[in-house]
């Protein structure tokens, strides 16, 4: 039996489930959450989404959004935890504490470093996404799959492809993205709703923040900075896309964003081209993602960590 025929099998078993997935999620986690729970509450579950993190704003236009919780609540006591998208079980956040000692863990991910946490394991890091992942195991089941659904888990697809442009866009990708279509996915409405309500302080940040870009001596490596002074109010996921800026520069093959959150701590984007792997740069730190879109936290002064890091992605370079 396969990986997936575990995960379909399982599930299949358990009466309720609490779907879940990483600390300060994107759209991949957010979708994939979604379209599981609405998918298997269809088909007989009793199902619940949740996350510890704050749902992005740009991402409230999704089915099933406002359902999503922060906290697992102690009743009903879930049979099944299925956990998406999340490389080990730190990344949850603590929502997996105080579990039912009986529940079953299914871990589903697509993160090459994942450290098999779950009692049944399906990684593959040939998916493009969590979201294609969950397509094929309700196809596998032989569930049905509706607009909601389709809709969150084309969303899923869609941006952690980089809109069908970065290198994990595979024909395995686009068929599950095209039968999301047939199956109605909204795409001309969730287009509108993730990439069409900016708040207009968003381009002043962008402004600003393209303004402190910087290219190492050869051209191969670009950053920006984002400090909190700059954000004036704004959460760090308004600045989600400044990077593809970076990353559009000619020659540059590793782009980074450091994003200040405070006096003491500083997030990094990497995003990079080809075969230069990102995820590398990101593990030295404690951090983690894909080969060409990855991302730490580093506590430590911006002028500090920004030194740290540079270093360590001249060092990648050479």
């Amino acid at each position: 039996m396969s990986d997936l025929d575990r995960i379909v099998a399982a599930l299949a078993a358990a009466p309720s489930v609490a779907i879940l997935a990483h600390v300060h999620p994107e759209a991949d986690a957010i979708g994939a959450t979604l379209g599981a729970s609405l998918a298997l509450r269809e088909n007989g579950k009793v199902t619940g989404a949740y996350n510890v993190d704050p749902l992005p704003p740009g991402l409230s236009c999704l089915p099933g959004a406002a359902e999503l919780a922060r906290e697992i609540p102690s009743s009903p006591r879930y049979a099944c935890y299925l956990v998406l998208d999340t490389s080990d079980l730190a990344r949850t956040g603590g929502l997996l504490n105080g579990r039912p000692a009986d529940a079953v863990i299914l871990n589903v991910d697509h993160h090459a470093g994942n450290t098999r946490f779950g009692d049944v394991n399906w990684v593959d890091p040939e998916a493009s996404s969590a979201g294609e992942m969950v397509y094929r195991i309700l196809r596998r089941a032989g569930f049905p799959i509706g607009k909601a659904v389709a809709t969150n888990l084309y969303a899923a697809i869609l941006t952690d492809t980089g809109s069908f442009q970065h290198g994990n866009t595979t024909p395995e990708a686009l068929r599950a993205a095209a039968d999301l279509v047939v199956c109605g996915a909204a795409v001309e409405e969730l287009s509108a709703g993730m990439y069409g309500n900016h708040d207009p302080r968003e381009w002043h940040l962008l402004s600003a923040a393209l303004a402190t870009l910087r290219l190492s001596s050869d051209g191969r490596l670009a950053w920006i900075v984002v400090t909190s002074a700059a954000r004036q109010g704004l959460g760090l996921e308004a600045t989600e896309g400044f990077i593809d800026f970076v990353r559009a520069v000619g020659g540059v093959q590793i782009a980074m964003m450091f994003k200040e959150v405070s006096s003491s701590e500083v997030r990094v984007s990497f995003r990079s081209r080809g075969r230069m792997d990102v995820a590398r740069l990101a593990n030295q730190f404690g951090g983690g993602g894909h080969r060409n879109a990855a991302g730490c936290t580093l506590h430590e002064p911006l002028d500090t960590a920004k030194a740290q890091i540079l270093a360590a992605a001249q060092t990648l370079l050479t």
